[in-house]
């Protein structure tokens, strides 16, 4: 019976009960995306971001992250789908890369980011303004590999972003 009902939920492409979702595959280019910076080279770049996004009117989403995180390698791959992707052009993208818990600590804690995946929707106003000043517009956890917090596909991530987008 066991055999059965297996070969029938494969033949759906449904898994069984207790079996890990079916995984996407490995995210686009992770060595530009998880980039190790330091704290003044993370504070550049987010400046960098602020100008552009104030520039183009886009909100700015850190992505707390690591390479070695199930979820976040799940996260960078869904950002590749087209659905999510069409979104994130109009947002101002800055990855966070966390280490193992051991970097930018200061702004990990003002963001009360105590897993990852983890994303922070921001409204930069004053570029001068350090980072932690800007209007928070939303903030979650994801975990769509391990399924404990949040979304879990690329057009529930979409649907977050523009909840967060349009207030």
């Amino acid at each position: 019976m066991r055999r059965v009902t297996m070969g029938l939920l494969a033949a759906l492409g449904l898994a069984a009960c207790g079996d890990p979702p079916p995984r996407l595959p490995d995210p686009p280019n992770p060595s530009e995306y998880w980039v190790e910076r330091s704290d003044a080279e993370l504070n550049t770049v987010l400046g960098e971001a602020c100008s552009s996004a104030t520039a183009e009117k886009k909100p700015v989403l850190l992505a707390f992250s690591a390479p070695w995180c199930i979820d976040c390698r799940q996260m960078r791959a869904l950002e590749a789908q087209p659905e999510l992707a069409g979104e994130l052009a109009g947002w101002e993208e800055v990855v966070v890369h966390v280490g193992r818990f051991d970097r930018h600590t200061a702004l990990r804690e003002r963001f009360k980011v105590g897993a990852i995946a983890h994303w922070v929707a921001l409204a930069p106003t004053d570029c001068s303004a350090d980072v932690t000043t800007w209007p928070v517009l939303r903030a979650s956890t994801f975990e769509p590999q391990t399924g404990w917090f949040g979304a879990k596909t690329a057009p529930e991530l979409r649907d977050w972003l523009v909840q967060a987008r349009d207030g």
